[in-house]
């Protein structure tokens, strides 16, 4: 009796931690998912109509050569965006775990601050860092003898200008993530290198990198599926203009939704992105080996 009604009492514990997770996902993520699946059958507005039209709105959706260029760039902002996002955080954080490095408590909190603020915060700052005529990058290249750039109105200054804010915002983040990796290594593997010759590239290179694959693969991860569908950022910075050159995925698919007033063929978009973005994940997971190779 004593031992079952200890296995009710641990069931139950186990039922009132879970639960509050369980109800909260099953609100934000499995309604809205099941909700999403049924619109995207439908013709719905988002207000009055909503009539059952079968496969129309994919049939749709894979001959608009919008939803492809939407695409097209959503996945060339991720490829350029990618390296930086693993390599700096990574470089930032073999800094502030050196011994000759001095002041790093300061640093790390300083590095890590542009994560606690929004996004949206994120891209007017950057925008208005960037900004033709007032801004401080273009007073910095007038003070060096440079001409002012159009940075909103040049489609690669403008991406580039995204991916740099989404850097400047995420390298703490990662920074703190790879630090955790870094600690990991054991100091007598690397107290082993040396003595057998090693120098600090060569620690670099055969060691912490080899030693770091697993914290990589998380980084990569994240990164990828963070870059995909970005879109506070966006808005706060060129609002994917100019033109549509920086109306990424996510851009296309709240405007569809939102703006034309499309609920339906917007879910049909989200459906076919979140099987675009799972497979993405698959396929890094598997060349990978989930972070093991």
């Amino acid at each position: 009796m004593t031992h079952t009604r200890f296995r009710r009492m641990h069931t139950r514990s186990f039922w009132m931690f879970v639960a509050p997770c369980a109800i909260l996902f099953s609100i934000f993520f499995l309604v809205p998912l099941l909700l999403s699946i049924g619109f995207s059958f439908t013709n719905y507005d988002g207000w009055k109509t909503m009539e059952f039209i079968g496969l129309r709105n994919y049939r749709e959706l894979f001959s608009d050569a919008r939803f492809y260029g939407a695409l097209g760039r959503t996945l060339v902002y991720a490829l350029f965006s990618l390296p930086f996002k693993v390599s700096i955080p990574l470089l930032v954080a073999l800094l502030m775990t050196s011994p000759n490095v001095i002041g790093k408590g300061l640093a790390r909190t300083l590095i890590y601050i542009p994560v606690l603020l929004s996004s949206l915060v994120v891209g007017i700052t950057i925008n208005w860092m960037f900004s033709a005529e007032y801004g401080v990058v273009n007073y910095i290249i007038g003070l060096l003898g440079g001409r002012f750039l159009e940075w909103a109105l040049n489609p690669k200054l403008a991406t580039f200008v995204i991916s740099f804010a989404s850097n400047w915002a995420s390298t703490g983040f990662y920074m703190i993530i790879f630090i955790g990796g870094i600690s990991n290594i054991s100091k007598d593997i690397c107290e082993a290198a040396y003595i057998d010759g090693c120098n600090s590239i060569q620690m670099f290179f055969n060691i912490t990198i080899p030693m770091l694959s697993p914290t990589t693969f998380l980084v990569t991860l994240l990164s990828t599926v963070n870059l995909l569908k970005e879109y506070a950022l966006v808005q706060g910075i060129t609002q994917g203009g100019p033109g549509l050159n920086t109306t990424f995925l996510i851009q296309f698919i709240f405007d569809k939704g939102f703006s034309q007033m499309q609920h339906g063929y917007a879910s049909a978009i989200s459906l076919v992105a979140m099987v675009l973005f799972a497979t993405i994940s698959f396929v890094q997971f598997k060349l990978s080996n989930g972070g093991d190779s």
